[in-house]
């Protein structure tokens, strides 16, 4: 979770970095070079440690808010706002992400409706251009998501280490033997 911190494009205010994203075995990815290596949140980069490598096998998941049982933000939304932060656009972080603007826009229209939270703040195009900034209290929802992945990513390993920890999928790749 210290990407964001590091990086002026992870999605946090306070201190953004550039697009980057990772898995759980903490490999990186650049959603502005065109082809991420699956799905990962933009905003939350991790190091790996060389000494050991990861398991073959692991634990995923995907976090959503949901309200009476319907979804309202999750790994899309949050991808979009971090790139925001880091673009200064809505537009342009739903062409990195491949998303309609269309698309993006209910998409933040309807997060901050149902959070009721205003998590942008939009300026009309014209002769100086337009562009989207998150508000104050967007950055703050952002850095919270961002808190709380990153401990329910390290609640998820921990009980991943709890009842797989001794299988032989759960063990680290020799890649001396690839």
């Amino acid at each position: 979770m210290s990407a964001l911190r590091s990086r002026a494009g992870n999605g946090y205010a306070s201190g953004m970095r550039e697009p980057s994203s990772h898995d759980q075995s903490g490999t990186r990815s650049n959603p502005a070079a065109g082809r991420p290596e699956g799905r990962r949140h933009r905003g939350r980069g991790k190091q790996v440690s060389a000494i050991q490598p990861p398991p073959r096998i692991r634990a995923g998941h995907r976090v959503f808010l949901h309200e009476h049982g319907e979804s309202l933000f999750g790994p899309g939304t949050f991808d979009l706002l971090v790139l925001v932060g880091q673009t200064g656009s809505l537009y342009q972080a739903a062409k990195l992400m491949g998303m309609s603007y269309n698309k993006a826009w209910r998409a933040m229209r309807r997060a901050e409706d149902r959070l009721g939270v205003k998590l942008l703040e939009r300026r009309a195009g014209g002769r100086d251009g337009g562009g989207s900034v998150l508000t104050e209290e967007g950055a703050q929802f952002v850095e919270r998501f961002r808190a709380f992945l990153d401990e329910a990513d390290a609640d998820l390993a921990r009980l991943y280490r709890k009842y797989f920890g001794d299988a032989p999928f759960a063990q680290p790749v020799d890649s001396s033997r690839e």
